[in-house]
């Protein structure tokens, strides 16, 4: 019995030590994980820049956002190139599109200059390059908002990015109003208002990408608990058996929806080795490429279409939005 006895405390031990170590195991795994895809991101948008000559949504804007919100977490980056990356991004203009807008929406909001204003936001102390570029975008978009508050998506885009949601697209519109608002621009403050009111008044379109948004902007807003419960709640059942989240319930898990989702969790509140989240986190460690990118697919603009030829846009979005849903709930980095 005394044997036995020992055996089983021993037992008992090694079974707590395995316990304890597998959160900083996974940890380790997870920051190894941020720094590959933060090189990839870096890389990436070097090579869209020098190849297209385009400030993009995908490659510019969620990429200075991704290298801004790991730098303020503690990795380490290459400050120069964000700084480079920075400056392109805010000297792009108004973030206007050429593109003639459909007739039945006179208004349809311009992607650009909302995806870069946030970008640049994400930035706590900007300096005067940035400030004046988010000046520009902002006047974009507060042009671009509608008489009831909302602004108006495209039809037949492609989505994630692009997908034809007013929702989605007032979400992130009002997400590039905060800053301004917070610093007391006037305008910036009844556009927000003005937003919130139609998003308290709108039901939701249920979309996965409105949903985890919409958790984000209202801990922004610091709306009370029970406004975004719910929306939390329905996030975590969308989880799938890998690990990850789908865009839609017909895809597989990938990099955007999960990273989106582990961002909202973490707005949330989650800690990040509750069970939701590491296992979120467990799926872009598995399916990260060697190259520190991750797998995505492109949608068609329309049912039963086809999607892009080429995958360098939704790539670099969705390991964007790996990297964000990472750095989000990572636990902090040693120093």
């Amino acid at each position: 019995m005394r044997f036995l006895f020992i055996a089983v405390v021993v037992t008992l031990a090694c079974t707590d030590l395995a316990t304890a170590a597998e959160p900083a195991e996974s940890d380790a795994a997870v920051h190894r994980t941020i720094e590959r895809g933060l090189d990839f991101l870096a890389k990436d948008a070097v090579l869209w820049r020098d190849e297209h000559k385009c400030v993009s949504c995908h490659h510019a804007a969620l990429t200075v956002w991704s290298l801004r919100e790991a730098k303020l977490k503690g990795y380490a980056i290459d400050d120069p190139l964000l700084t480079e990356l920075t400056k392109w991004v805010a000297e792009s203009g108004d973030g206007k599109t050429g593109v003639p807008r459909p007739e039945n929406i006179p208004r349809a909001f311009n992607e650009k200059a909302v995806s870069l204003a946030v970008a640049l936001a994400a930035d706590p102390q900007p300096d005067a390059i940035a400030e004046a570029g988010v000046k520009t975008l902002l006047t974009t978009v507060k042009g671009d908002q509608t008489e009831n508050g909302s602004w108006a998506s495209w039809p037949e885009t492609r989505p994630p990015m692009f997908g034809h949601s007013d929702e989605r697209a007032t979400l992130f519109a009002t997400l590039a109003l905060l800053p301004a608002a917070a610093a007391n621009d006037e305008s910036a403050i009844a556009g927000r208002d003005k937003a919130i009111r139609w998003l308290v008044d709108t039901p939701t379109d249920n979309d996965p990408q409105s949903i985890t948004m919409r958790v984000v902007l209202w801990r922004k807003l610091e709306r009370p608990a029970a406004e975004w419960q719910p929306w939390v709640d329905a996030i975590a059942k969308r989880q799938n058996a890998d690990g990850g989240w789908s865009q839609t319930a017909e895809l597989a898990s990938d990099a955007w929806a999960t990273g989106q989702s582990l961002y909202a969790l973490a707005a949330a509140g989650f800690d990040s080795h509750d069970p939701v989240i590491m296992r979120g986190q467990g799926f872009l460690v598995a399916t990260q490429r060697d190259d520190g990118s991750w797998p995505m697919i492109s949608r068609p603009t329309k049912p039963g279409g086809e999607g892009s030829t080429s995958l360098m846009p939704i790539t670099g979005a969705g390991s964007a939005w790996g990297v964000l849903g990472l750095v989000s709930s990572a636990a902090s980095v040693s120093k």
